[in-house]
Protein backbone atom coordinates (compact mmCIF):
# COMPACT_ATOMS: atom_id res chain seq x y z
CA UNK A 1 0.00 0.00 0.00
CA UNK A 2 1.25 3.48 -0.84
CA UNK A 3 2.30 5.81 1.99
CA UNK A 4 -0.17 8.44 0.75
CA UNK A 5 -3.00 5.88 1.03
CA UNK A 6 -1.96 5.00 4.58
CA UNK A 7 -1.84 8.67 5.53
CA UNK A 8 -5.23 9.34 3.92
CA UNK A 9 -6.62 6.39 5.87
CA UNK A 10 -5.11 7.70 9.10
CA UNK A 11 -6.59 11.15 8.48
CA UNK A 12 -10.04 9.61 7.93
CA UNK A 13 -9.58 7.45 11.01
CA UNK A 14 -8.75 10.49 13.17
CA UNK A 15 -11.84 12.26 11.88
CA UNK A 16 -13.91 9.12 12.58
CA UNK A 17 -12.51 8.98 16.14
CA UNK A 18 -13.47 12.63 16.71
CA UNK A 19 -16.97 12.09 15.32
CA UNK A 20 -17.59 9.01 17.47
CA UNK A 21 -16.09 10.79 20.48
CA UNK A 22 -18.34 13.80 20.06
CA UNK A 23 -21.36 11.53 19.59
CA UNK A 24 -20.55 9.89 22.93
CA UNK A 25 -19.76 13.16 24.75
CA UNK A 26 -22.15 14.19 27.46
CA UNK A 27 -23.24 10.58 27.96
CA UNK A 28 -26.24 11.14 25.69
CA UNK A 29 -25.81 7.76 24.07
CA UNK A 30 -24.55 6.04 27.22
CA UNK A 31 -27.68 6.71 29.30
CA UNK A 32 -25.92 8.35 32.23
CA UNK A 33 -23.04 5.90 32.65
CA UNK A 34 -19.42 6.53 31.74
CA UNK A 35 -18.08 5.32 28.42
CA UNK A 36 -16.07 2.57 30.19
CA UNK A 37 -19.21 1.46 32.05
CA UNK A 38 -21.19 1.58 28.83
CA UNK A 39 -18.71 -0.65 27.01
CA UNK A 40 -18.63 -3.03 29.97
CA UNK A 41 -22.37 -3.55 30.30
CA UNK A 42 -22.83 -3.84 26.52
CA UNK A 43 -20.13 -6.51 26.42
CA UNK A 44 -21.81 -8.27 29.36
CA UNK A 45 -25.09 -8.19 27.44
CA UNK A 46 -23.28 -9.89 24.55
CA UNK A 47 -21.47 -12.47 26.72
CA UNK A 48 -24.24 -13.21 29.19
CA UNK A 49 -23.19 -14.47 32.62
CA UNK A 50 -19.42 -14.05 32.72
CA UNK A 51 -16.39 -13.73 34.98
CA UNK A 52 -14.18 -10.68 35.38
CA UNK A 53 -11.36 -12.51 33.61
CA UNK A 54 -13.52 -13.43 30.62
CA UNK A 55 -14.89 -9.90 30.45
CA UNK A 56 -11.42 -8.34 30.64
CA UNK A 57 -10.20 -10.60 27.85
CA UNK A 58 -13.21 -9.82 25.69
CA UNK A 59 -12.76 -6.06 26.20
CA UNK A 60 -8.98 -6.24 25.78
CA UNK A 61 -8.40 -4.74 29.22
CA UNK A 62 -6.26 -5.59 32.20
CA UNK A 63 -8.34 -7.29 34.90
CA UNK A 64 -7.24 -4.78 37.56
CA UNK A 65 -8.29 -1.85 35.35
CA UNK A 66 -11.67 -3.43 34.71
CA UNK A 67 -12.25 -4.18 38.40
CA UNK A 68 -12.77 -0.46 39.17
CA UNK A 69 -15.41 -0.25 36.45
CA UNK A 70 -17.09 -3.40 37.75
CA UNK A 71 -17.10 -2.03 41.30
CA UNK A 72 -18.74 1.17 40.08
CA UNK A 73 -21.40 -0.78 38.17
CA UNK A 74 -22.12 -2.93 41.23
CA UNK A 75 -22.39 0.20 43.39
CA UNK A 76 -25.00 1.77 41.10
CA UNK A 77 -26.94 -1.47 40.79
CA UNK A 78 -26.35 -2.30 37.12
CA UNK A 79 -24.51 -5.57 37.69
CA UNK A 80 -24.33 -8.03 40.51
CA UNK A 81 -21.79 -10.57 41.62
CA UNK A 82 -23.09 -14.11 42.02
CA UNK A 83 -20.99 -16.85 43.65
CA UNK A 84 -19.88 -19.54 41.20
CA UNK A 85 -21.78 -22.72 42.13
CA UNK A 86 -18.83 -25.10 41.87
CA UNK A 87 -15.66 -23.02 42.23
CA UNK A 88 -15.32 -20.48 45.05
CA UNK A 89 -12.39 -18.80 43.28
CA UNK A 90 -14.77 -17.36 40.69
CA UNK A 91 -17.70 -15.01 40.83
CA UNK A 92 -20.20 -14.64 38.03
CA UNK A 93 -21.01 -11.14 36.86
CA UNK A 94 -24.60 -10.66 35.71
CA UNK A 95 -26.65 -7.69 34.60
CA UNK A 96 -29.38 -6.72 37.02
CA UNK A 97 -32.86 -5.78 35.77
CA UNK A 98 -31.74 -2.14 35.96
CA UNK A 99 -28.57 -3.05 34.02
CA UNK A 100 -30.61 -4.74 31.29
CA UNK A 101 -32.89 -1.69 31.12
CA UNK A 102 -29.85 0.58 30.78
CA UNK A 103 -28.48 -1.67 27.99
CA UNK A 104 -31.84 -1.50 26.24
CA UNK A 105 -31.82 2.29 26.41
CA UNK A 106 -28.21 2.53 25.20
CA UNK A 107 -29.03 0.17 22.33
CA UNK A 108 -32.19 2.10 21.45
CA UNK A 109 -30.37 5.45 21.30
CA UNK A 110 -27.38 4.12 19.39
CA UNK A 111 -29.51 2.05 17.00
CA UNK A 112 -31.42 5.22 16.17
CA UNK A 113 -28.26 7.27 15.66
CA UNK A 114 -26.33 4.69 13.61
CA UNK A 115 -29.47 3.78 11.70
CA UNK A 116 -29.60 7.41 10.58
CA UNK A 117 -25.90 7.28 9.69
CA UNK A 118 -26.48 4.21 7.52
CA UNK A 119 -29.42 5.93 5.80
CA UNK A 120 -26.83 8.34 4.36
CA UNK A 121 -25.00 5.41 2.74
CA UNK A 122 -26.53 4.02 -0.46
CA UNK A 123 -28.35 0.73 0.27
CA UNK A 124 -26.19 -1.22 -2.20
CA UNK A 125 -23.04 -0.07 -0.32
CA UNK A 126 -24.18 -0.80 3.26
CA UNK A 127 -23.20 -4.49 3.31
CA UNK A 128 -19.76 -3.58 1.96
CA UNK A 129 -19.28 -0.95 4.66
CA UNK A 130 -20.17 -3.50 7.37
CA UNK A 131 -17.86 -6.12 5.85
CA UNK A 132 -14.97 -3.66 5.47
CA UNK A 133 -15.40 -2.34 9.00
CA UNK A 134 -15.33 -5.91 10.36
CA UNK A 135 -12.15 -6.61 8.40
CA UNK A 136 -10.57 -3.42 9.71
CA UNK A 137 -11.36 -4.29 13.32
CA UNK A 138 -10.05 -7.84 12.84
CA UNK A 139 -6.83 -6.51 11.27
CA UNK A 140 -6.35 -4.03 14.10
CA UNK A 141 -6.61 -6.78 16.73
CA UNK A 142 -3.49 -8.23 15.14
CA UNK A 143 -4.67 -11.83 15.47
CA UNK A 144 -3.15 -12.67 12.08
CA UNK A 145 0.15 -10.88 12.69
CA UNK A 146 3.35 -12.27 14.13
CA UNK A 147 4.55 -11.37 17.60
CA UNK A 148 6.97 -8.77 16.17
CA UNK A 149 4.12 -6.69 14.70
CA UNK A 150 3.73 -3.11 15.88
CA UNK A 151 0.12 -2.85 17.08
CA UNK A 152 0.33 0.50 18.85
CA UNK A 153 2.60 3.48 19.10
CA UNK A 154 5.82 2.68 20.95
CA UNK A 155 5.95 4.10 24.48
CA UNK A 156 9.71 4.60 24.67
Amino acid sequence: MQQTDVRDFRRDLRKFERLVGSQQKGNTCCSGVTLAQCHTILEMEHLGKTTAGELAQSLGLDKSTLSRTIDGLVNIGLISRVPHPSDRRYTWLVLTDQGRATCDEINRLNDLYYGQVFEAIPKKEQAGVLRAFGLLVAAMTGAHLGEDAVLACPTD
